[in-house]
């Protein structure tokens, strides 16, 4: 992390409606680095702060498409050439018999496979976020956050500040926990 990771300014908002035209003002002003901490989710949120449509279910789907082939591809081949035995007589590529585990590798590759792809892509490019243990900001109770970091290639810590306040936030304060405690 950046030296000036848990630098920052924070306000809250108390209805999702200012919060959300919070966001849309923030990305229209320019800010890159700055989140959204809320009880729950907003619809519309990632419109408003610009956020692009998420690739990870492209991969998920790829990803069951290629379970499905692995566990179609060794039951057929099990079935058919490796060990094929006579059930009751019938066929040994009896396709509607492996449904079960086709679902279930399916289901183990996309899981799997989505979480990994998810956490590795997690690690780039991230927004750091307001220390959670040092900064009491209620966003998981009853508060909308708003974030703005000290990381922005916009930053000034006074306009941060100023800007945040003329959005209309309640209890804008700026964050240096480097010192030990908020600015």
């Amino acid at each position: 992390m950046t030296p000036t990771s848990n630098k920052g300014v924070l306000g809250h908002f108390c209805e999702p409606a200012d919060a959300l035209a919070a966001a849309a003002k923030v990305r229209d002003a320019g800010w890159k680095h700055f989140d959204f901490l809320t009880p729950f989710p907003i619809h519309g949120m990632e419109e408003a702060m610009g956020q692009k449509r998420s690739w990870i279910p492209w991969v998920t789907l790829v990803l069951a498409l290629c379970g499905i082939l692995f566990a179609q591809g060794l039951q057929n081949y099990v079935m058919i050439f490796d060990w094929p035995m006579n059930f009751g007589g019938k066929p040994h590529a009896a396709w509607p018999a492996f449904i079960p585990i086709t679902f279930e590798a399916m289901v183990f590759w996309a899981a799997l496979g989505s979480a990994l792809v998810a956490i590795i892509a997690g690690k780039k490019d991230t927004i750091p976020q307001p220390p959670p243990m040092l900064v009491k900001t209620g966003a998981t109770i009853d508060r909308f956050v708003l974030w703005i970091s000290a990381t922005d290639p916009k930053w000034n810590a006074a306009e941060a500040e100023a800007f945040v306040k003329s959005l209309g936030a309640h209890g804008v304060r700026l964050v240096d926990v480097e010192g030990g405690a908020d600015a």
